[in-house]
């Protein structure tokens, strides 16, 4: 779901709760209240030159040295890719995909499966981690860092269950989970 469906459906009452880019939002939002997350980090994944065990991380690879492989990016109308071009414009790149997706899991097969690499956030990195013939590289120069929160509607009376994310989504354990599997991966 892009971030534009994303607060429609806040908006119009048809989501209780979402997960997004938290600096997407517009600004002033109606009533829309903000419960911060994780920050993003973003990955180079390429495949490994000899696959291992797990996933591998290598070392960190600037946005315009990850500008020269071909890519595999989301489409246009997603958040994510006006990060990512913004990323590449300010590295001084130009980047067209070789390939367009709307689906995140698409970026993660394209890689396994194709001759191209992708740009991809920490938490996706992360949950990728089984995949041995991938290769993980911190992108630097920029670094580019973004915030992702829950999102949901200010009133005074939620429903049991928006409650009840609400409580998780502020709980100090939940927050050093998502800590830890979204943010700088360690080898």
């Amino acid at each position: 779901m892009s971030s534009n469906e994303l607060e429609a459906g806040l908006e119009s009452l048809t989501l209780d709760i979402g997960l997004g880019y938290t600096d997407s939002l517009r600004a002033n939002g109606p009533g829309l209240q903000q419960i911060p997350q994780y920050t993003e980090h973003y990955f180079f994944v390429r495949r490994a030159a000899t696959p291992d065990d797990f996933l591998q991380i290598g070392p960190p690879i600037t946005w315009a040295e990850a500008g020269r492989h071909p890519l595999c990016m989301l489409t246009r109308e997603m958040h994510n890719r006006t990060i990512v071009n913004q990323a590449f414009a300010t590295a001084g790149v130009k980047k067209r995909p070789a390939l367009e997706t709307n689906l995140i899991l698409t970026l993660a097969l394209s890689v396994v499966d194709g001759n191209m690499c992708s740009i991809m956030p920490g938490a996706l990195v992360g949950a990728l981690r089984g995949y041995r013939e991938l290769e993980a590289l911190a992108l630097v120069e920029p670094d580019i860092r973004t915030a992702i929160g829950f999102m949901a509607q200010g009133g005074d009376r939620p429903s049991r269950t928006l409650e009840a994310s609400l409580e998780l989504a502020r709980d100090p354990t939940w927050l050093g989970h998502c800590a830890i599997h979204s943010g700088l991966l360690c080898a």
